[in-house]
């Protein structure tokens, strides 16, 4: 009985290889698949034919273990695309995983830095080396551009337009885009392309697609971009666990505080759908409910009355 319930999982793992789904997600399928798979076992089921109350069970194990309403959802979802794919392949007549729903999670705000603290964050002494100019120009620019890190790390050379300063973006789905970036992170990015270039030149390295480098001439990870953020909010003393997504949520918050229209800040996300981007700048939405108080002629009439 195990040995044809972990079949089935290595056969749906092997098919999402095949698909190209990438490592990151395929790593946590596995990891989702493994906890069904064990409680499938501690059940004693018999083959994965089952009714939808024993995938409630399995649901409210989940629950019981104390993981979070996230880490549940995901789980979850993971088995429904497992159960989905049983069904449309015809290894099973009913697809038991349909009513199956993710618990409700709570509304959080996403992290993100105030106006100041990202200032604080951008106030790094002038760069001296290729590290130092890599860190400036890789944070200048993640602020400049709200590019998410994946999208920043995949920056080939040919995507920088430098004379009309906009970025050539490749992102979800394959979508591509062009993305705006300022003087400022302009010139700090141009600094660092001197720097990058002397210094394939001084260690003999070929010549590289990647905007940005590692120290073997390499295309930076977004592992290490983590690391650096790390470091420069250390130096600068803002506050700790803010990840590097959390200068695309600045990015987005505070372009929609300073008046730009929603929907031109979806466009520089690249987001598909308008509800994502606000939920990227909802922290923002209190001096959006100010300025439409002061600005609907509606609203000031009643306040007047």
């Amino acid at each position: 009985m195990d040995e044809s319930l972990r079949q089935a999982v290595d056969a749906f793992l092997t098919e999402q290889r095949a698909r190209a789904v990438s490592p990151h997600t395929l790593r946590a399928q596995k990891g989702d698949l493994g906890k069904l798979l064990a409680f499938a076992r501690s059940e004693a089921w018999n083959g994965w034919g089952q009714k939808p109350r024993a995938l409630r069970g399995f649901a409210h194990a989940l629950g019981r273990r104390g993981l979070d309403p996230s880490s549940q959802a995901r789980i979850l979802s993971t088995v429904r695309g497992f159960f989905g794919w049983m069904y449309e392949t015809g290894r099973l007549p009913s697809n038991p995983s349909e009513g199956l729903r993710n618990p409700r999670l709570p509304r959080r705000l996403p992290p993100f830095l105030t106006e100041g603290e990202s200032a604080a964050l951008l106030k790094l002494p002038p760069p001296t080396d290729f590290p130092s100019a890599r860190t400036t120009a890789l944070l200048e620019l993640l602020y400049a551009s709200g590019l998410r890190v994946a999208e920043l790390v995949g920056l080939d050379l040919g995507d920088l337009l430098l004379e009309e300063r906009t970025l050539r973006v490749l992102g979800k789905g394959g979508k591509e885009r062009l993305v705006p970036f300022h003087h400022a992170a302009g010139r700090v990015l141009g600094d660092y392309l001197g720097y990058r270039k002397a210094f394939l030149e001084a260690h003999s390295l070929p010549p590289a697609a990647a905007v940005f480098l590692n120290q073997r001439g390499g295309r930076l990870t977004a592992t290490s971009v983590r690391k650096l953020l790390q470091a420069a909010l250390d130096h600068a003393a803002v506050r700790a666990r803010v990840s590097p997504h959390a200068l695309r949520h600045s990015f987005a918050t505070h372009l929609l505080n300073r008046g730009m229209d929603l929907r031109a800040i979806q466009e520089l996300l690249g987001h598909a759908s308008l509800s994502t981007t606000q939920r990227y700048t909802h922290l923002g939405l209190e001096e959006l409910s100010r300025t439409y108080e002061n600005a609907h002629p509606r609203a000031r009439r009643s306040a007047d009355d």
